[in-house]
């Protein structure tokens, strides 16, 4: 196997157990609810403000770490600490454990992808790395595949906290492997010191206005992407009479294979459309965005259980075409050594205003709509979340506008400082 092969491989089964350790939370939100008598805003905060806020605070010196040190290390370390905390989950007695033990799976989750994407970015090329990012996210998806499938069946059969111990033990072992086979670290890391780093990274991003643009469409777009992960199992739960189990294998097969067959082949497409034009590497974003939304109104608005599962299976086929084409332009425009705190950034902006606000605002909308005696609230809460697609969308566009008149990399130097 190549370097650049096992490099992938094993970053893309730790990026696995990071969303499974991340996710096995979402089907168990009604257990949890239950037992600790939490309302739908507590669980959306335990899915999605708590989790973003570590997750961001952390970010930025990680991203120090892995531009002057060893990344192969750190994400191994990293990986340690998440599992950790997610089995301490299962020991959680009250909504205070809980917060507490999310918090420490943030923690650990932002060691492992910031470098993580430094990585495949050093090692692939240009004209691979749409399809080596999305390969990368591709382990995302397996590992939501994994959360529905634990949470659901574990979840069902042995209880919540059966699925959290089931769910913490693969990052353990993968750590070790990590540390031991993980990839050797290029010549000539550098060294400058963080306020000279940070200096030219807010630089880069403030004279580059593709960048901006890139940033914001993703974070618009993280709004859905986390709203719909944690909300998704219990809307279905409450609205089509399915039991835990059911909705867990569903949502695997949906969200793991269907979902991550759609990541790849669109990474691929990007990379082979963008050989001609380049633009079009975005285009297959925005036209993934525009496309998915009809299909998730039908998904939440239709009565016919048939019809609304249908049209979730598209939606989510087109749920993670973003990540690849967006990392891979955002890190043509930089130099190798900023690459790091330039996805700090990024992961900053996409967790902090997706993961931070799309599970909470939905469960505080549902809250808000129930104690209003709407119809079906968290049905409403979720379409009013994936409008805001359309933000998103709108600054993908403006990408396209952009390299269509400027060319699609920056040039730039490859300053390495000692």
């Amino acid at each position: 196997m190549k370097p650049e092969t096992r490099t992938l491989t094993l970053l893309s089964c730790l990026m696995m157990v990071a969303q499974l350790d991340r996710q096995i939370l979402s089907l168990q939100l009604d257990q949890i609810g239950r037992e600790f008598l939490l309302s739908d805003t507590q669980l959306g905060l335990l899915s999605g403000f708590a989790f973003a806020v570590v997750f961001v605070i952390c970010g930025f010196p990680v991203a120090r770490l892995a531009a002057t040190g060893s990344r192969r290390k750190l994400i191994a370390i990293a990986a340690t600490v998440w599992s950790l905390f997610t089995l301490a989950t299962a020991a959680a007695q009250g909504f205070g454990h809980l917060l507490l033990a999310r918090l420490g799976v943030a923690a650990g989750e932002s060691g492992s992808v910031v470098p993580a994407h430094s990585v495949i970015s050093d090692s692939f090329e240009e004209g691979r790395r749409s399809s080596a990012m999305a390969v990368f996210v591709a382990g995302a998806n397996i590992g939501v595949l994994l959360a529905f499938l634990i949470g659901g069946v574990v979840g069902q059969l042995y209880g919540w906290r059966a699925a959290f111990i089931l769910a913490g033990l693969p990052g353990l072992v993968l750590a070790l492997v990590f540390w031991r086979y993980g990839p050797a670290e290029v010549d000539g890391r550098y060294t400058a010191t963080t306020p000279d780093l940070m200096a030219q990274t807010w630089e880069t991003l403030r004279a580059h206005e593709g960048l901006w643009h890139v940033l914001w469409g993703m974070a618009a777009t993280g709004i859905v992407t986390f709203g719909s992960l944690s909300w998704t199992p219990t809307f279905i739960l409450r609205t089509h009479d399915l039991t835990q189990a059911q909705v867990g294998v569903f949502l695997a097969v949906t969200a793991g294979i269907i979902g991550g067959l759609g990541t790849v082949f669109s990474g691929r497409l990007a990379d082979h459309l963008g050989r001609r034009a380049p633009w079009r590497r975005i285009g297959v974003v925005l036209g993934a965005i525009l496309l998915a939304k009809p299909l998730a109104l039908v998904f939440l608005l239709s009565s016919d259980r048939t019809v609304a599962l249908g049209a979730m299976v598209g939606s989510v086929s087109l749920a993670a075409v973003f990540w690849g084409p967006t990392m891979a332009y955002a890190h043509a425009q930089v130099a190798p050594h900023l690459r790091p705190l330039v996805t700090a950034v990024f992961l900053f902006l996409f967790n902090l205003i997706g993961l931070g606000l799309g599970p909470t605002l939905v469960g505080l909308g549902s809250d808000l709509l129930a104690a209003q005696e709407v119809e079906r609230p968290l049905a409403w809460a979720l379409v009013g979340m994936h409008l805001t697609g359309l933000w998103g969308a709108w600054h993908y566009w403006q990408v396209i506008r952009i390299i269509r008149a400027r060319g699609y990399a920056a040039p730039h130097k490859n300053h390495r400082e000692s």
